[in-house]
């Protein structure tokens, strides 16, 4: 069964949230490293390693900046009245689609066999394609054209991304991963805000708000592209089987009930993240009177500051967590801190308080991003030789909440008359409810193999 690992899809909405959480070369890595199979061993050097990551960074401007903000800007210059489900429909259906080619693109990478290599004609495809759906978007005057091309734009991204790392997992050694980690990571928390920053500067320039990323996204990865070390062979002749395919989306709960739990719990606080995060713009604009240039600069100050919060969180969770010896208390006040960030953002009224809101907000993530990752390696199901779909079940959770998420927020902001502080109040909800979860993890299941499954208590 091939790894299904996959680069998280970038966060919706407009609040730049940095979750602390594992960054996605991590994860491939982890999965990798858990896997059985070939490891390699020859270093890259670092001016290859340096274009690979300045790639990187373009890429994750142009496939989370739409997102965080530039989307909401121009669904509601088109259509003002319908902003509110349109959104939703712009952010959430791609991320639903993205489930699915995600993991397909990185299984026909594995077979294909084109002279051009690998891993390089499918980054170069995704790349390709993102820059063609983004100009789409920039010149879309309909909402149906602008969702359609946003679609095709985030499934060119996402290859693209899942190409990045797989080739990482392909070249990069071990000894060369934890370093290499620390720069991806730090590429998906950096770069959105400089992103919305870029996107706030175009807001009155919809082609330029869209393709002006795109571009600068296409033409460093094409520099990566032209020099990048790949195999013109398949790494697998084994045949393509839709229904083994398929089979690494599901686990068996009752088998595996810890990391069940775990699964939904993650899931839970993702969801209160997308609903977070999906309507931020307009709630800035209709409780304080601000222009899409001023919501754009405010959000990439809160998400700069967040960054600090964030891995403050982070930085003092994980130390406390190793030196108690636990884990759960810290999901569970990762809940209830997260939550009061939501509520207080809810009610907000100036500036001021959404800054508090969305600091304590942050932090409640920072501390549970520190945890996650940890937890969840804690969990992983025993089944010889299958740690690598694990983690791409483990991944799944805040993907699907990604996709889940904002249908869920406009049927909810629906139900309430269009007031944004219900849909902030049903995150905090989710927030709390996914910290509770935790607590019916048990050490010592048979069907758990764990890391320090002791501090899981």
């Amino acid at each position: 069964m091939p790894d299904r690992t996959q680069p998280p899809a970038p966060e919706a909405g407009a609040l730049l949230t940095p979750t602390g959480l594992a960054s996605s070369a991590e994860v491939a890595a982890e999965g990798a490293a858990l896997s059985a199979g070939s490891e390699p061993t020859v270093p890259l050097k670092k001016g290859y390693l340096a274009v690979l990551i300045f790639a990187y960074f373009a890429l994750y401007i142009a496939w989370i900046a739409p997102g965080a903000f530039s989307l909401a800007v121009r669904i509601g210059q088109i259509d003002p009245a319908g902003r509110d489900t349109s959104i939703a429909f712009a952010v959430g259906l791609p991320s639903l689609i993205v489930l699915f080619t995600g993991p397909l693109v990185g299984v026909l990478s594995d077979r294909t066999r084109l002279r051009f290599g690998r891993r390089r004609t499918w980054l170069l495809a995704g790349m390709l394609t993102g820059f063609a759906g983004s100009t789409l978007v920039g010149l879309a005057s309909t909402v149906p054209l602008l969702v359609a091309a946003w679609t095709v734009a985030f499934i060119g991204y996402t290859a693209a991304g899942g190409m990045f790392l797989t080739h990482l997992g392909d070249k990069l050694p071990a000894k060369q991963r934890g370093k290499v980690a620390g720069f991806t990571g730090a590429v998906t928390q950096i770069a959105p805000i400089v992103g919305v920053g870029i996107a706030s500067v175009f807001a009155t320039l919809p082609l330029a708000m869209f393709a002006a990323p795109a571009a600068v996204a296409f033409v460093l990865g094409l520099a990566f592209v032209i020099g990048m070390k790949d195999e013109s062979g398949p790494a697998t002749k084994s045949r393509f089987e839709l229904r083994q395919f398929t089979q690494g989306f599901w686990f068996n709960p009752r088998r595996h009930p810890n990391f069940a739990w775990v699964w939904i719990s993650r899931c839970l606080i993702f969801l209160s993240l997308a609903f977070m995060q999906l309507y931020t713009v307009y709630l800035l604009s209709s409780r304080l009177q601000m222009d899409s240039a001023a919501i754009g600069g405010l959000v990439a100050t809160q998400g700069l500051l967040g960054l600090v919060i964030a891995i403050g969180g982070s930085l003092l969770s994980g130390a406390l967590s190793d030196r108690i010896g636990r884990r759960k208390p810290f999901i569970v006040a990762a809940g209830f801190i997260l939550a009061t960030g939501l509520v207080i953002t809810a009610t907000m009224t100036s500036i001021p308080q959404f800054f508090i809101g969305t600091m304590l907000a942050t932090f409640g993530v920072g501390i549970f991003g520190a945890i996650d990752q940890a937890i969840g390696l804690d969990t992983l199901p025993s089944d010889q030789g299958q740690n690598g779909r694990f983690m791409g079940i483990f991944n799944l959770a805040n993907q699907l909440a990604q996709g889940v998420g904002p249908f869920l927020a406009a049927g909810i902001l629906a139900l309430f008359g269009g007031d944004y502080t219900w849909v902030y109040i049903a995150a905090a909800a989710f927030a709390v409810i996914g910290g509770l979860l935790i607590l019916p993890v048990r050490p010592g299941l048979p069907s758990t193999v764990s890391i320090s499954l002791t501090k899981t208590r």
